[in-house]
């Protein structure tokens, strides 16, 4: 019963709720149907319409006007904040498509990477490990069990295929995200149930197996019908981790003893991450390369904070200190959701950026065994500074790279031409389409035709 509570809580943390009609999606589709973007670009033009083209138009528009209005004020807000975005994806991927994949309209099913075929066996002998130590099982079966935990992982595309249709990479990694979350849900529940008694060993292994293949489900369904981006499973991820740190902080400030008290806490901080990821993700549509961005500067910010500590430490200070890297790792995980906006980092941006920031933490952490620092708050401090150092150059880099094709006028042996034309009588075939048209972005009948040539 506690597992499947678990499974309600995550559903409602990831919004498993029923999909509304009206989305801020399903609208931004409506306004790309490839009829009515010829018509209203031609439209646009100045080209000679057709009655039966006029007519349509209208037609259309004042259906878009009453789609609009039929959307939530959140799912506005959401249409406003991420339509340039997805006419940008729209325009990348036209860019990369080739001859021969614009011709074809039928999507290849997803391919089981070899990655994904020794996970599942990995989680499989996990599985089976957990079930001989918590469920203490002695004998000659104790050995077979655990290959053949991680054979029937390993055939689940086979047993079930219709559950494997339809999928992505991202679908896959939401179930792994789903099965790790669970083992560490399971493992706090246990906990909490069972403290100090005999079964405190053995009831958080086997409520781990429990949990952590229930959420694994529970997520990979989830993202099958849903399909959230990459960015939101990994903000998820990110809050899930981050919550859990937050909280087992917390619990050594307050110097709490007690097992059931501390795996409670450590539970909620890991539920309560996993919301506050998701309605993060929720409000502004993070890739993953931001959340990489962020997660490495939330590391960075906690091993500052720990600097903190150390110097405390060495001053004698008291447990209170330990709420110092909390409030760090939380203000640079802010710090950098707010920097990301609108940069539109990239995977590879991201794990490179990352990477950087690792790479001049050990070099920092060499150099303090070199010089054999003594202090803490040394060893700990010059490489997180050091991690910064590398972080905000590669961020500043990408950042330039990426906004630098906003830059106008960037050759100036190119002469710009501007050209205007003035059609005020549009103004009463916007009046009679619908105002919301207008607010929305999409195409209406426009008030001035402004021309760029480069």
């Amino acid at each position: 019963m506690k597992v499947v509570c678990i499974g309600f809580i995550f559903m409602l943390s990831t919004g498993a709720f029923a999909q509304e009609l009206y989305t801020a999606r399903s609208f931004w589709e409506e306004t790309k149907k490839e009829t009515y973007r010829k018509i209203a670009e031609r439209k646009l033009k100045g080209d000679t319409l057709t009655d039966a083209e006029e007519t349509y138009l209208v037609d259309y528009e004042k259906y878009l006007a009453g789609y609009y209005e039929r959307l939530s004020d959140e799912e506005k807000r959401k249409y406003l904040s991420l339509k340039n975005q997805w006419d940008l994806e729209v325009s990348a991927s036209q860019q990369t498509t080739t001859p021969s994949q614009a011709t074809s309209t039928a999507q290849p099913d997803f391919e089981l990477r070899t990655r994904d075929k020794l996970i599942n066996g990995a989680y499989g002998a996990l599985y089976g490990i957990m079930l001989v130590g918590g469920a203490e099982i002695e004998g000659p079966g104790t050995a077979g069990l655990i290959p053949i935990m991680a054979g029937l992982w390993q055939l689940g595309p086979v047993i079930n295929k219709k559950k494997y249709a339809n999928i992505n990479a991202t679908t896959i990694r939401a179930g792994n995200s789903g099965r790790f979350i669970g083992l560490m849900d399971g493992a706090f529940l246990g906990l909490a149930l069972a403290g100090d008694s005999e079964s405190s060993g053995n009831l958080p292994l086997l409520f781990s197996v429990a949990s952590s293949i229930s959420l694994g489900e529970i997520a990979f369904q989830t993202q099958k019908r849903k399909n959230f981006s990459e960015g939101h499973i990994e903000m998820m991820r990110h809050y899930a981790f981050l919550g859990t740190g937050v909280s087992g902080l917390v619990l050594a400030t307050s110097d709490i003893g007690d097992a059931q008290a501390l795996g409670a806490g450590l539970l909620a901080g890991n539920i309560a991450g996993l919301a506050i990821g998701h309605n993060m993700a929720r409000n502004y549509n993070y890739s993953q390369g931001d959340v990489d961005v962020i997660s490495s500067l939330t590391w960075i910010g906690a091993g500052l904070g720990f600097a903190l500590v150390a110097e405390g430490i060495d001053g004698t200070g008291g447990p209170g200190l330990f709420l110092l890297p909390a409030v760090t790792s939380v203000a640079a995980s802010l710090l950098g959701q707010k920097a990301v906006k609108g940069i539109y980092f990239t995977k590879a941006q991201g794990n490179i950026i990352s990477y950087a920031a690792g790479g001049a933490a050990l070099v920092g952490l060499g150099l303090m065994i070199v010089v054999e620092a003594e202090s803490g708050a040394l060893a700990l401090g010059i490489p997180s500074l050091f991690a910064l150092i590398a972080h905000q150059a590669m961020f500043r880099s990408y950042k330039r790279e990426n906004l630098s094709e906003l830059k106008l006028g960037h050759n100036e042996k190119k002469r710009v031409q501007v050209s205007m034309k003035l059609t005020p009588e549009n103004y009463l075939t916007n009046r009679q389409t619908g105002q919301k048209i207008i607010q929305t972005g999409s195409l209406a009948a426009p008030l001035v035709h402004l021309r760029l040539r480069f």
